[in-house]
């Protein structure tokens, strides 16, 4: 993350609230317990596959999501700060202060040269049977398409998570967080961006914003292989991905 705080974008919506100004910038690096909190809230106890596992249900397996989520963004911060990008939303009253996080993007940077990491979730140690269950549905979903082999990058801006605040969605905020990663990868000369996108909105604005769908998997097929029911699902759970803005 960068030490001073660039804004990415300002723009305007219309809530049942009146007129709202918005801005979505860099997270400032004393707001790292508000992006927790946002992430705990609404992203661990909704997202499709923490969701499956059965997380939002067990006091226990949230704590341990918690305590997960901020050892992995404190551990990242500190090693690797320039290839974490952490994007917030807030309201635009006013340019000096940052108020309520009301949304949030997290992206990294992949390159093709980075040292191999084990990326088998299953193997790692927990605490919950919950929390085994989530990391043993992503190690399905991710074995199943590798966007950098796939098309042969040599560097992708990955995704590591998109959340909004039930109180502001259905205002174009996740399409506009899609956006400015189409805006990042051009800054960085980074020529794709690409999700998961698990879910009906998450796909219905990355459609919006222009992305492309280039694998996807019927939930029900998904469902059967991770021995779990997903509800409220779209038909299938699509990796989508986008070019750079030309700015």
């Amino acid at each position: 993350m960068s030490q001073t705080p660039r804004v990415w974008r300002k723009f305007t919506v219309k809530s049942k609230d009146g007129e709202l100004k918005l801005r979505i910038q860099d997270m400032p690096s004393d707001r790292l317990d508000d992006l927790n909190d946002i992430f705990l809230k609404y992203f661990v106890t909704e997202e499709t596959s923490h969701k499956a596992a059965g997380i939002h249900k067990s006091e226990e397996a949230l704590a341990e999501s918690r305590e997960l989520f901020v050892t992995e963004m404190s551990t990242d911060i500190a090693k690797s700060p320039h290839n974490l990008i952490i994007i917030i939303c807030c309201l635009d009253e006013d340019p000096e202060v940052v108020g309520e996080i009301i949304g949030a993007s997290i992206t990294t940077v992949a390159k093709k040269d980075d040292p191999e990491e084990d990326m088998n979730f299953t193997d790692k140690k927990t605490k919950t049977k919950e929390v085994a269950a989530m990391f043993a549905i992503i190690d399905i979903l991710f074995s199943k398409y590798d966007v950098m082999k796939d098309l042969n990058l040599d560097s992708f801006l990955d995704d590591r998570g998109v959340v909004i605040n039930p109180k502001y969605r259905g205002l174009g905020i996740a399409q506009m967080f899609f956006n400015v990663r189409r805006q990042i990868c051009h800054n960085l000369g980074i020529p794709l961006t690409g999700a998961w996108m698990t879910s009906a909105g998450s796909q219905k604005a990355a459609a919006r914003d222009g992305w492309e769908t280039v694998f996807e998997i019927p939930y029900e097929e998904f469902g059967k292989e991770a021995g779990v029911v997903f509800e409220d699902v779209p038909p299938s759970c699509k990796f989508m991905t986008a070019k750079p803005l030309s700015i």
